[in-house]
């Protein structure tokens, strides 16, 4: 990144500010509104300058909202994006190849361009099949197939939810799935 710590800390801290009455918003979040979450989103808005900035609300099915986002992109291309959910924080620092990731605070590890997630030790973790042209994605951890999202792009009339999840997943499970699914959804609905 191109951007000192110290600016980081203070764009962390705008975003948090700028997002603030969104996340107020939520609803609590937990496995079975997890499962409740859709495509359809609230309350989105875009702020061009020398810095643009973009937030909205994912809601559920029942249109309450549970997710809450703000992304801030830099002249070079690099992005700052911050997902909030009732109890948790997702931070994400990119540039054009790779993405650090951090969870309440704590660096979760690094996904790649191509849909890798390595924890901070470099060990692979889950993947994604990330093409965009899709309109799931499947999610693998640790080898399995633990379900799909389901791509913004291709909305349909109907409210479709943004998971698809097969199995149970341990609360690890779930952290790395919510890394790896979360930054995907608020991408691609920047895409449409």
């Amino acid at each position: 990144m191109t951007i000192s710590k110290s600016q980081l800390r203070r764009d962390i801290d705008g975003l948090r500010k700028d997002t603030a009455l969104l996340k107020d918003m939520l609803i609590p979040f937990n496995a079975e509104e997890m499962e409740l979450l859709s495509l359809k989103q609230s309350n989105v808005s875009k702020k061009k300058g020398f810095s643009k900035v973009s937030k909205g609300i994912f809601n559920t099915i029942y249109f309450e909202p549970l997710i809450s986002y703000g992304i801030k992109t830099y002249s070079d291309r690099q992005k700052l994006i911050l997902i909030s959910s009732t109890s948790d924080e997702f931070v994400y620092l990119s540039n054009d190849s790779i993405m650090h990731v951090y969870m309440n605070g704590i660096e979760a590890g690094v996904l790649t361009a191509d849909g890798k997630f390595y924890n901070i030790k470099k060990k692979l973790l889950a993947a994604i099949d990330g093409n965009d042209q899709l309109h799931e994605h499947t999610v693998w951890i640790n080898g399995k197939d633990m379900g799909y999202i389901s791509n913004p792009r291709y909305v349909s009339k109907s409210i479709p939810r943004a998971f698809n999840l097969l199995k149970e997943m341990t609360i690890d499970e779930r952290n790395i799935f919510l890394c790896l699914t979360l930054i995907n959804l608020v991408e691609e609905a920047q895409l449409k």
